[in-house]
């Protein structure tokens, strides 16, 4: 029985995973019904492709491995452009003489680097290590516990950022200098002291340290000793 439920967990955390991360991602754009449907189906195909990789050893500790070093550069990017990128609007914002058209050009250009950050993490890298990581040990935590950090990210982000996202195209020709309640409201309305990233720092602390658990240097440290 324990091991049956052993083997059936990593499948039901990337269930869980995809469908609630692709689920309110995907809400914008198409009703809620079918947007977990389609969560439901990525979690299959992911589940079912990290699981034929993992019956083959070799391929799957280079796979695994792969994927940690993706995750590490998703993450980093994540983390430090999202940190660095705040951090430019938020001493913008300080100026008195700044203009809604310099605020908006300075954060649009980070919105298609997050997207590029967070489609392969939450797609392939964390549903794809949680399948294939599934051994016990300290990897297993690291991967399992990235996760579930990266899970409340996407619930913070979808729930609490998402629906303060200003309107850029009116604000983009907005050439006239801010005034001090204007600039409030752009702070506020792009959580400007949004501390997300030292979640994103903390995932990627943990991506990286878990490469020291190399899957493939374990494999092949055990065809040397027979």
């Amino acid at each position: 029985m324990k091991q049956r439920l052993a083997q059936v967990a990593p499948f039901a955390l990337v269930t869980v995973f995809t469908v609630v991360v692709q689920g309110l991602s995907l809400m914008e754009f198409l009703p809620l019904p079918i947007a977990l449907l389609i969560g439901g189906g990525w979690a299959v195909s992911i589940g079912l492709a990290a699981r034929w990789v993992r019956r083959r050893p070799p391929l799957s500790a280079w796979v695994e491995d792969g994927l940690v070093a993706l995750g590490g550069v998703t993450m980093a990017l994540l983390a430090f452009g999202g940190a660095v990128g705040l951090m430019m609007v938020g001493t913008a914002l300080d100026s008195s003489s700044v203009t809604g058209e310099t605020v908006v050009t300075m954060f649009v250009p980070s919105i298609p680097i997050a997207i590029a950050a967070n489609v392969p993490t939450e797609l392939v890298v964390l549903p794809g290590l949680l399948v294939l990581g599934w051994h016990p040990g300290t990897r297993r935590v690291l991967f399992v516990a990235s996760a579930a950090l990266y899970f409340v990210h996407r619930i913070w982000t979808y729930l609490v950022f998402a629906p303060d996202r200003l309107d850029f195209a009116a604000a983009q020709r907005s050439t006239a200098v801010l005034t001090a309640a204007e600039r409030d409201q752009f702070a506020a309305a792009l959580h400007v002291d949004d501390p997300r990233w030292i979640i994103n720092l903390v995932i990627f602390a943990m991506l990286l340290l878990s490469a020291f658990f190399s899957r493939v240097r374990e494999l092949d440290s055990r065809s040397g000793r027979r």
